[in-house]
């Protein structure tokens, strides 16, 4: 079948995708075309096709060798063994490995108590709010909001609850950076030293947690037992490597989005911030709208069928379009509109089915922290460009800003 030509890693359609998100509603719930990495796949474009597949386990499964292919989609023989490591974590599981894995994680979370946390959330976004301050001083008040806050503060987040040392966080930054925003497989090899780097620092941390007991979900997670199992050391490296990536580099991209989208709705943002109770409807709102993840991991067919009108066959390819989803007017009144007082509101930002993810809850308590802090803190807040000129990035599968540079006055 031939391909439709919809590009979805352009910068231009990271800024404004819902005239491409309703082109592809017009041509079916489901449409074939081709993305990096991944090749020729199929993308959902509605909320009812979207969710049925992040819902049906057994039709559309996430390791490939249950619907008969040999490899995932976009993966080759050559990686180098530490990449097979890393991307073996559970959301690439099917029953019953991931509930296995899953629960074991959970455990782990659990005791991560997002409401004990939050006196430390609120510390770490004044600090690092502390930070911009000094450099927008430096710069006659401009300064980018990614650089300085958006990107260090939650990271500083999943470092306390991983529980990996303060004085880590500057070179565990500078890893990740490199592979944050991947749009070819020339940006994949030259991000493998610093995923070398970040895997062998996650072993280095679990031989010390076993030898030293220490707060944290790496000590959690090494020690951690459900009916007799426990996780293997490559599965503790997919495991810790996918809580640092999911758990600091999307609540980057939901703040950023967050914090330009309201700058471009002042009515709204003016009452938010005259309503911080309005703060679980407005972070909702904002994960529905901007869609950041606008993508999950592939799905792969697991037995011929007959989905919306559109035959499928075993082994192909199924990406779970959340953004389309979110924007789908048969779901959403006036999709296309932001609306703080938006309810109900049951967007797919994060997922849905046995691969929801985990730490929604942290996730949106990083950036209603945030919003507040930055809101309060600087009212007059502005951006210091034009929006049309804000730099998105081409990532796949996630809607990114490169950078964001604002205007603040600082506080005295």
């Amino acid at each position: 079948m031939q391909n439709h030509p919809f590009d979805l890693t352009s910068a231009g359609f990271k800024r404004d995708p819902f005239p491409t998100l309703r082109a592809m509603r017009q041509v079916s719930p489901i449409v074939r075309t081709k993305m990096p990495f991944v090749g020729n796949v199929w993308v959902t474009t509605t909320y009812a096709s979207t969710s049925e597949v992040l819902r049906s386990k057994e039709i559309f499964v996430t390791n490939p060798r249950n619907a008969g292919r040999r490899g995932m989609a976009g993966f080759r023989w050559w990686m180098p063994s530490t990449l097979r490591a890393i991307t073996s974590n559970m959301l690439g599981k099917d029953e019953p490995d991931h509930r296995r894995l899953r629960k074991i994680v959970e455990t782990a979370f659990l005791g991560q108590s997002i409401q004990s946390m939050q006196t430390k959330i609120s510390h770490l976004a004044t600090t690092q709010l502390n930070t911009l301050e000094r450099q927008a001083i430096e710069n006659d008040g401009q300064v980018d909001l990614i650089k300085y806050f958006s990107r260090p503060f939650p990271l500083a987040v999943i470092c306390e609850l991983l529980g990996l040392p303060e004085q880590d966080r500057h070179r565990i930054l500078r890893w990740g950076v490199r592979f944050t925003n991947i749009k070819n497989s020339v940006d994949l090899f030259r991000a493998f030293p610093a995923i070398w780097k970040i895997s062998h620092y996650f072993r280095e941390q679990f031989e010390h947690s076993k030898n030293q007991t220490s707060e944290g979900m790496i000590s959690d997670l090494v020690s951690a037992e459900q009916h007799g199992n426990q996780l293997t050391e490559e599965e503790l490296l997919a495991t810790a490597f996918l809580l640092l990536l999911a758990g600091h580099e999307t609540t980057v991209h939901l703040i950023t989005a967050g914090i330009l989208t309201l700058l471009k709705h002042p009515t709204q943002k003016e009452q938010l911030v005259q309503d911080w109770s309005r703060s679980g409807t407005a972070i909702d709102e904002l994960l529905r709208y901007n869609s950041t993840v606008q993508t999950t991991e592939p799905r792969y067919v697991a037995t011929d069928m007959e989905f919306h009108g559109i035959h499928l066959r075993r082994g192909d390819t199924v990406m779970p379009f959340l953004a389309a989803a979110n924007a789908d007017p048969m779901q959403f009144e006036h999709p296309e509109t932001f609306d703080i007082n938006r309810s109900p509101n049951q967007h797919l930002a994060f997922g849905s089915g046995i691969h929801t993810c985990l730490g929604l809850r942290l996730a949106k308590a990083e950036a209603s922290t945030a919003l507040q802090q930055i809101f309060t803190r600087f009212p007059k807040i502005e951006l210091a460009v034009p929006a049309t000129e804000v730099a998105w990035g081409k990532g796949v599968g996630t809607r990114s800003i490169l950078s964001l540079p604002i205007r603040i006055r600082p506080a005295r």
